[in-house]
Parts: structure tokens; C-alpha cells; sequence
């Protein structure tokens, strides 16, 4: 295999990879900057994974049909889990982190539950409908990186269109100018009208169905199956796009590539064969996550209000 298609095979899974990364962390961006931490994003991504498989293979007898199916009830699987979340952040006004951590441990034991009672300890389902890959006309044909970039599947082009729809959307729009207003001076908001619950909650609600949609990638284009725990982190490392990204949409897309080359490498560097464990790959983009925290958390200004309840009578 020569340089060239080394590279081609790094750069598509690179960008694979990244996709389920980028689907949550925008999401999060858009509730981070209406002022809330969605912690919570690790479980609602497996609710999504589990939940969208399970969507697609009840309606296998709809082969197209079938995976839009199971990406819909992911993305509403995520929603409702956020849903949760905002009752006890946002109406009882409780401790975002807690209660995010509490629901993505909900998440780990309630997936797995349903899994086993649905198809058995050992069992796993059969001909599950998923979202294939396809030539996008023309710019596939692009010499040198044209097939790398532009063959995916559709899930993977949905997901880095909405980075320039949600950045006009948050500093393009008057409802995007009340949304970052929330996570810097609700009080201040609040006073010309808007209402500061709301606008949070439909945030963390599009956090969640954007979170569900992103797990629901991995089990309905990346691999065709669920297994308990597969988002294997990738909720916590979307918290670490956001922070890396400074709250901003595309930078946050150019985050998520930088850790999807790290599942990239950690693949690739398996394949090689080399005398060294494979869990010391499988760490990587951990490590990666460890370093960008380490190296750029401090100098990222967080939104003034971020995790802080707000509380209208006050």
C-alpha cells in the first residue's frame, strides 16, 4: 500500500470517526451557551446507540425506511433522556454535574437491561438495516483525497452540514443571540421578556436528540450491532470538544476530526501488528482528550453562567 492510500484510509476513518463526536459536542455547544452542562451526554448517546439498532431491526420488513426509523427513535430516545435531565437541572434546579452523572449511569444499567431482555445474554440481532455508503456525484471522483472525503455514508454529511447551520443559527439569529444571552446574563434576558427555563430546556433537548442521533450512528453506520457500553466514552470526550473548541461550533467540528484521527490511529496502529499491547492503543485518544484538557481548559472562557441554576423569583 503505498503513502497516498495510507493517508486516503486514514483521512476517511478520520472522519468517520469523528462524526458521532461532532453530532454530540454540537449539541453541547448549543446548551453550554444557553448555560448548562450536559454531563449527561455519555448516557444519552447509549440510549441512542441501543434504541436506534432496536428502531431499525423492528422494522427490517422497511429496508429503506428501516435505518431513518432507527435514527428517529435515537434521536427521540436522546430527547426524552434530556428530558429527565432538564426536570431535575433546570425545574427542581439541581446540580447539573450530579444528576448528569446520575443519568449517564441510569443509562449504563437500563441499556444493558433491555438489551438482554430483548435478545438474551448472548444473543445479538440479525440483519439490522444500516445506513451504507454511497459515492457523493463528482466530488468523489476528485483525484487524490475525492474518495476519502466524499464517500461515506449519510449520516456523515448530515452531520458536518449542520456545523455552519448551527453557528448562523447561534450568531446569526435574534433566538440564537437570547440563547448565548442565557448562559452569560439570564437575569439580564430574563428582564426584556425571554423566558430563560425555556430557552434552556429546548437547548438541552436538542443536546440530547443530538447526542441520541450521534449514538445512534455507531450501531446503525459505524458497526451494525449494539454491545453494552460501546459509546466507550465518547460522550465525555464531546465535553472536551467543547471546551477545546471555546464554545464555537466550528471550531468544535475542527476538535472533533483532531479526536476522530485519534480512533483513526488507534485502529491502524493495531493493524501493524507491533509487540505491544493493544490496550496501550485503545488508550490513545484518552490520552489525547487528558492532554487537550490539560493544555487548553484554562485558557478557554467558559459562558458566565454555565452550570449555574437560574432561578426566576430571585
Amino acid at each position: 500500500m503505498d503513502i497516498i492510500a495510507i493517508l486516503e484510509d486514514i483521512l476517511a476513518a478520520t472522519i468517520r470517526g469523528a462524526t458521532p463526536l461532532l453530532l454530540a459536542a454540537l449539541g453541547e455547544v448549543v446548551a453550554q451557551r444557553a448555560g448548562v452542562i450536559n454531563i449527561g451526554i455519555e448516557g444519552m448517546m447509549l440510549m441512542g446507540a441501543l434504541f436506534g439498532m432496536v428502531g431499525s431491526f423492528y422494522t427490517a420488513g422497511l429496508p429503506f425506511l428501516a435505518p431513518w426509523v432507527g435514527l428517529f427513535v435515537a434521536g427521540l430516545s436522546g430527547l426524552l433522556t434530556a428530558a429527565l435531565f432538564a426536570y431535575f437541572a433546570i425545574r427542581l434546579r439541581g446540580d447539573q454535574v450530579v444528576i448528569g452523572t446520575a443519568i449517564t449511569l441510569l443509562a449504563l444499567g437500563f441499556t444493558e437491561v433491555v438489551y438482554v431482555r430483548l435478545f438474551g445474554k448472548t444473543g445479538s440481532p440479525q440483519s439490522v438495516p444500516i445506513f451504507k455508503q454511497f459515492d457523493m456525484p463528482f466530488l468523489s471522483q476528485i483525484p487524490l483525497f475525492g474518495d476519502a472525503l466524499f464517500t461515506h455514508n449519510i449520516i456523515v454529511f448530515i452531520a458536518f452540514l449542520l456545523v455552519p447551520c448551527v453557528y448562523f443559527f447561534l450568531y446569526r439569529t435574534q433566538l440564537g443571540l437570547r440563547v448565548r444571552a442565557c448562559g452569560e446574563h439570564p437575569k439580564a434576558i430574563s428582564t426584556v421578556g425571554s423566558n430563560v427555563s425555556l430557552l434552556r430546556t429546548m437547548c438541552l433537548l436538542f443536546a440530547g436528540a443530538m447526542a441520541g442521533i450521534g449514538g445512534g450512528y455507531l450501531s446503525l453506520a459505524d458497526v451494525p450491532i449494539f454491545t453494552p457500553g460501546m459509546t466507550a466514552g465518547r460522550g465525555f470526550i464531546a465535553l472536551a470538544i467543547v471546551i477545546f473548541g471555546k464554545w464555537h461550533p466550528v471550531k468544535a467540528c475542527g476538535a472533533a476530526l483532531l479526536f476522530g484521527l485519534g480512533f483513526a490511529l488507534e485502529n491502524r496502529f493495531q493493524a501493524f501488528g507491533w509487540d505491544v499491547q493493544y490496550q496501550w492503543f485503545l488508550m490513545l485518544p484518552f490520552v489525547l482528550c487528558l492532554a487537550v484538557l490539560a493544555g487548553f481548559v484554562g485558557k478557554a472562557e467558559a459562558p458566565l453562567a454555565l452550570g449555574k441554576p437560574y432561578d426566576p423569583s430571585e
